[in-house]
This record gives C-alpha cells, sequence and structure tokens, in this order.
C-alpha cells in the first residue's frame, strides 16, 4: 500500500503538465474524442447525388448527399426497418446499392466470422416501392452478398454454397451442393482472407449469365482449437490454420450459370501448391483471368482463360528472388489494347501499360518512389488516377498521369495522408485527408479544378480543437548512416534541458510504415495523452519497412528480425544522445509484429531498454501461418537459421525483467500459443513479466480498449 501511494508522487517527478481534461475515460469509454468518419456507400448519379455512411460517437447512418446543395436525408425511415423486422442495421458496412440504384441491400442480426468477413441476415429494399423483404426464408446467415452487374439477379453464399435470388422471378438458385465445413465455395478461407484480403471469391460475368468463383478444399488442414473457458464446460471453436511448412487449402477454379447447369471446372496448371490470390474478368467476350502464384510467393503470373475451350494462357509474368508483392487487379483497356497494373521490375513499384501478347510493357511512372495503387482509369480520356509518394515516402498523395506518357500531376494538398473516391462520370470526387497532428477531414471536390465544393467532415474531433499533438517527422541517421523515417512527439511544455523518459512505439513489419503523416487514430490519441503527462514519444521505421522501394523492404527478406531488433538499438542510442534523453528510462511497445520485436528487443538488448508492453506478438514464426511467414521467411526446410534467428525463445537468455504480455485467448490471427510459449520460457529461467490475458478477445482486443489502455498506462507509469 506504501509503493502505491508514492507511485503518484514518483511519477509526478516526471510529468511537467497534467492531462487538461484529457482522460483516458474520455478517448476510449465516453467517446469525447470518436473521429467521426464518412465513407462512399454509392454515387447515385441520375440523382445528382451520393450515398454516404456516416459513423458517428453516438450513431452510424446511411444518408443520401446531394452534390449541388449538400443537404443530406436519411436513405430509409427507421420505423419501416423496425415493422420489416429489423432491428439493427449491422454491420453497416454491408449496405449496398444495385447497379441501377433501384435495390438496396441491408444486413441486420450481422457477427464477424473472421477479420474481415462478416455474416448477417439480408433483405432486399425497393427503393421505389419503399418495401423490404428478406433476401431468403432460410434460417441460415448469408455472407459476400453481390448484385449483378444488371441488378436483375442477386448472388450470395450461404452454408459455405453459392445461391442467387433472380429478382424478376422471386426465385432462388443454389449454384454449388457441395458446401461444408471442409469445403467452400464462394468465399475466401482463413488464410487468403487474412493474407491476401479476399472474402468474397467469385465474380460476376459482364453479361450477368455467369458466376466465375474459387473453391476452397480444406478438409486436410490440421485444426487450431480456440478454447472458451466462460461456460460451464469449455466450448472450442475450430480454425482450419496452415502453419508454416504445412499444406494450404487445395483450389478448384469453376464457372457456373446463373440459370441451370453443374459447376465447369478449369486447370490451375501443373503444380497444385499455389496461391490465387485474385480472379476476375478481363471485359472481352468469354475471357476471364486470375493470379498464379507459387509457393514461395516469388513467381506471379497473369493467365488467361478461354471459357470457350477451357485452355489457358500465361500472358505476363513477375519474378523477384524475395518475394513479389500481389498488384491489385489489372485495368483491362477496352479497346484491347492491353492492361494497366502495378510491377516493382524496376525496384520501386510503378504503373505499366502491359500488352497481352508479350510485347515490351511500357512503364507509365518512374523513378526513386513508389506507387501505392492504382485507383481507376478513365478510358475516354486515357488518365489513370493512383496513390503513390512522388513527394515523399512519409506522406501519401493522389496523381493523374497519361496513358499516353506524361508527368504525374498532384491533386492533393502538399503534404499529409491522401486518399479519394472518384465518381463515375470523373467530374468529381470526394477526399480523405489527414496529418500526422489533424484528424481526417473529408471534402467534395471537382475533378477539373481540384477546388473544394464543400465539407463533409470539416472537424472530425472538435474536443481536440486548438489543442492538437505536434508531432515531427523527421529522418533518425543510425550509427552506420542509413536513414530512418521517424516521428517524434514531446510534451507540450518540453524544455530541452531536462531529461524525459522516452517511449518507443514500433511496428517494424515487411512492408509496413508507422513514422507517417497520417491521423494514428485511438494509438495516436493514447501517445498524446502520454506526452501531455511527461513522456516522449519515438517511431522509427527501420529497415525493411514499406514506402522506400523494393530493395530497402526487401532487407526483410530471410530474417524478419534482424532489422527490427538492430534498428530499435541505433533508436535507443539515439535518444540517448539527446540533451533531452535518459538513457536509463526508454521503453518500449508494440502489437502484433510489434508485440514480437519488443519482446525480441527485451531478449536481445535489454540493456538498453527498461521495460516493454508487447500485445498480441508472435514469438516463434513457426507458429504463424503460411502465406505471410514463408513469404518473407522461406519456406522452414530452406532457411532453418533464419527461423531459429527470429524466434524470440532462442534470444530469452539475454531477457532481465520489465516485460508485460498481454493477449486474447480467441485470437484467431496469432494463437495465444506464442504467449504460452513464451511465459514458459521465462518461468523456466524463474524470470519476473507481467500478464494480461483477455477471455475470448480477438487479435484486435476491440471489446475491452479502455482496460486495456488501463493496463497500460499504469504498468508504464510503474516502470518508466
Amino acid at each position: 500500500m506504501i509503493i502505491n501511494r508514492l507511485l503518484p508522487i514518483i511519477f509526478g517527478l516526471v510529468s511537467t503538465l497534467p492531462a487538461q481534461n484529457m482522460t483516458l475515460e474520455d478517448i476510449f469509454l465516453d467517446r469525447k474524442y470518436y473521429e467521426e468518419k464518412v465513407a462512399v456507400v454509392d454515387w447515385l448519379a441520375a440523382e445528382g447525388a451520393v450515398a454516404l455512411r456516416r459513423e458517428r460517437a453516438t450513431d452510424t447512418v446511411i444518408v443520401v448527399h446531394d452534390l449541388a446543395t449538400g443537404e443530406e436525408n436519411l436513405l430509409w425511415d427507421r420505423e419501416l426497418l423496425r415493422a420489416s423486422g429489423i432491428q439493427r442495421v449491422h454491420p453497416m458496412k454491408d449496405v449496398d446499392f444495385s447497379p441501377d440504384r433501384r435495390y438496396v441491400i441491408i444486413p441486420d442480426n450481422g457477427r464477424h466470422v473472421w477479420r474481415r468477413s462478416t455474416e448477417a441476415d439480408y433483405s432486399l429494399y425497393n427503393r421505389q416501392s419503399e418495401t423490404i423483404q428478406p433476401l431468403t426464408n432460410a434460417q441460415q446467415p448469408q455472407s459476400n452478398v453481390k448484385f449483378s452487374p444488371d441488378s436483375r439477379k442477386v448472388a450470395y453464399v450461404m452454408a459455405n454454397d453459392l445461391y442467387v435470388l433472380d429478382l424478376d422471378r422471386d426465385k432462388t438458385r443454389r449454384l454449388t451442393t457441395d458446401g461444408s465445413p471442409g469445403i467452400i465455395n464462394g468465399r475466401a478461407d482463413w488464410l487468403y482472407e487474412e493474407e491476401f484480403t479476399l472474402t468474397r471469391a467469385f465474380e460476376w460475368s459482364p453479361d450477368s449469365k455467369s458466376i466465375l468463383f474459387l473453391q476452397f478444399d480444406q478438409r486436410h488442414l490440421r485444426v487450431y482449437p480456440l478454447v472458451d473457458e466462460l461456460a460451464q464446460y469449455p466450448q472450442i471453436t475450430s480454425v482450419r490454420y496452415p502453419k508454416v511448412g504445412e499444406r494450404n487449402s487445395y483450389l478448384r477454379l469453376g464457372l457456373v450459370t446463373a440459370r441451370k447447369g453443374k459447376p465447369r471446372w478449369f486447370d490451375l496448371g501443373p503444380e497444385q501448391d499455389i496461391y490465387v490470390p485474385r480472379i476476375f474478368w478481363t471485359g472481352r467476350p468469354q475471357e476471364a483471368a486470375f493470379y498464379r502464384l507459387d509457393r514461395r510467393q516469388q513467381n506471379l503470373e497473369l493467365v488467361l482463360l478461354d471459357l470457350r475451350t477451357g485452355s489457358t494462357r500465361t500472358t505476363a509474368r513477375q519474378s523477384d528472388p524475395a518475394w513479389v508483392a500481389v498488384p491489385g487487379k489489372p485495368k483491362f483497356l477496352l479497346d484491347g489494347g492491353g492492361f494497366i497494373w502495378t510491377s516493382e521490375e524496376s525496384g520501386f513499384r510503378h504503373i505499366y501499360l502491359d500488352s497481352l501478347y508479350g510485347e515490351q510493357p511500357q512503364p507509365l511512372t518512374f523513378g526513386q518512389w513508389e506507387v501505392t495503387e492504382i485507383i481507376e482509369i478513365d478510358q475516354d480520356r486515357g488518365d489513370v488516377y493512383f496513390v503513390g509518394k512522388k513527394d515523399g515516402s512519409e506522406q501519401q498523395q493522389v496523381y493523374v498521369v497519361s496513358v499516353e506518357g506524361s508527368e504525374p500531376q498532384r491533386l492533393t494538398p502538399p503534404g499529409g495522408w491522401n486518399k479519394i473516391n472518384l465518381a463515375p462520370d470523373r467530374q468529381s470526387y470526394i477526399l480523405w485527408r489527414s496529418t500526422a497532428n489533424t484528424p481526417t477531414q473529408v471534402s467534395l471536390h471537382t475533378t477539373a479544378s481540384g477546388e473544394r465544393v464543400h465539407w463533409l467532415v470539416e472537424d472530425a474531433m472538435p474536443a481536440l480543437k486548438g489543442r492538437e499533438p505536434a508531432w515531427d517527422l523527421f529522418t533518425l541517421t543510425t550509427g552506420d548512416g542509413s536513414a530512418l523515417n521517424a516521428a517524434l512527439l514531446k510534451p507540450p511544455d518540453f524544455d530541452p534541458t531536462r531529461r524525459y523518459p522516452t517511449l518507443i512505439y514500433t511496428y517494424g513489419g515487411p512492408g509496413s510504415q508507422a513514422a507517417r503523416d497520417r491521423w494514428a487514430g485511438e494509438r495516436g490519441l493514447w501517445h498524446y495523452y502520454l506526452s501531455r503527462q511527461g513522456y516522449v514519444i519515438l517511431i522509427a521505421d527501420n529497415r525493411g519497412t514499406g514506402g522506400r522501394g523494393k530493395a530497402f523492404t526487401s532487407l526483410a527478406y530471410g530474417d524478419i528480425g534482424r532489422w527490427p531488433l538492430h534498428d530499435l538499438q541505433e533508436a535507443a542510442r539515439w535518444i540517448g544522445q539527446q540533451s533531452w534523453g535518459d538513457p536509463e528510462r526508454i521503453g518500449i511497445w508494440g502489437w502484433s509484429f510489434g508485440g514480437y520485436a519488443t519482446a525480441l528487443a527485451l531478449s536481445g538488448a535489454a540493456n538498453l531498454f527498461k521495460m516493454g508492453m508487447a500485445v498480441s506478438p508472435v514469438t516463434d514464426f513457426r507458429l504463424y501461418d503460411t502465406a505471410w511467414t514463408e513469404r518473407y521467411m522461406g519456406l522452414p526446410a530452406d532457411n532453418a537459421a533464419g527461423y531459429a534467428s527470429t524466434n524470440v525463445l532462442e534470444h530469452v537468455e539475454g531477457y532481465r525483467g520489465g516485460l508485460l504480455l498481454i493477449h486474447g485467448t480467441g485470437d484467431d490471427n496469432v494463437h495465444a500459443q506464442n504467449s504460452w510459449q513464451l511465459i514458459e520460457a521465462l518461468v523456466d529461467r524463474n524470470q519476473p513479466f507481467d500478464l494480461m490475458f483477455y477471455p475470448n478477445q480477438s487479435h484486435s482486443l476491440t471489446d475491452v480498449r479502455y482496460h486495456l489502455y488501463q493496463r497500460l498506462t499504469r504498468f508504464l507509469r510503474a516502470n518508466l
């Protein structure tokens, strides 16, 4: 009790400014600092409007926004929804319009399956008759609901089978019949959803007559059990999860008509142990395409599929001695002149106009900077809109470039993190823009001039207005001369003649970025809260992170722990060299890969870090999934030394205390066994640590954020 009473007094010696009305309760419980969000549901060109999803601290609504006047009206009447049995539109992100804007899909009683996928009871809202009908009368949830291009049909997945509802005939047809827990049609398995961001594994044909889909046979996959200990007898959820070196799901690519017939299956090639991360239609009659990626993820092929004959032809390839970054879906030109996609062939990701017949690809962008992704192509004008980093790797801008070749023109304001949603007629766009110190603003613009028409969200966080944080983005030069992107947040009343405790936040995974000119949400608010209590916060992106070209990122290959550990030590030494830095009070924290880097640093560089907080960490990458780990580490049979070097348990002899370990027992991504195995190693060596397990919580610990950040704050105060 005496120690507990002294803690606030001791902490007061390092605190230079009270929180000034910013509390953890404000951030995580009362949502005083909630950032208002806006997302486009659909553009309603015929109505001169856009449908928006507005997420506020108190509610989430769908509104129709008039592009000329800025006036907004609710899309539907809540009483109508309740009368139709819809109690809560959830998940709201699944609300979708038919291409003719006559129907709206409404989810009810939704739940997350894994990180990105959801299941719900869906209904169809007829905007003309203002009536609602259930998508199906079956007593099972549906997922991946998608209108056909002609708006006359709706496809969906239920119990791992594909179905189609014919809206004209009000008739439902089951397109596949072998769906089961082990066989999935039209929906991605766990691995593809997590590591290739694929949830809906089917695509309507342009003529709305057929559906191209992937089938995942996961019956042979080993099962990881998630155990719910809160019931009288524990309940088990079995996840078919391929760990490093194990077999993945077997794939089949099928085509099924929307009215009759059985699926027709196509040859994916002689090698069965592959990935097919994307399937798509080319826009040409009777032609589809897919990406074929080898198990090591070093060779990617764009394969054309002739649906009349079933024959395939590889039309383009990408290869890399480390790994190939899977491009977004290629944009096929309507005149048959080829397609546009991204490639890292030059050493930086750029846009290429490629041929369907093996001709030399033509670069549309070039230079020592990266394209992030292609947004859209205006095929009438020959313009390509894209997101990239021409103006700096720490920021993100939107540009336009001509397919005829030209210097990219920036559409967005200097600095910050920008993205747009372009209207179908290309006459206007909605811009989302934030900086490290400014929450996201949303505005409507005309494309020709870039002029802002009006704000959609001007002040996303009124409670913060006038006392925003002051992150300083800079270059941290290491002892061996490497330049790292970094960000520093000092207390508002910073005095360079005093010494301050410093908390390093790290993620550091291959291709990631943390030190960037972008609002960081809840985590950023917590960092700001800590800075107002006398802590300095430092972020430094180690070698192997993203945004700076393939050579820099590929340093991670083969040993993904090497450079995070090395450059975290460089960051700690840099702190000690500053007039305000206290080398005896340097802490570190991170989540997921950042949790891994934290545990590794406390074991491999214990002399530099007084304490660390590892949330949901990997501790041994042999326990993680195939696709992500093997992409950056290779196969375990080929790289035993690399896997051993990255293993925290191999470094634990150097651990000297100061760790807070946090994990959710329902984490389907980074399994809690990672923490259990680290606990076992520490106990075997009689080493002290603190521990917090959250029952049934997933990797993101979404439902316990307030408790989580309280726990982190208490540990930080007591140990730094």
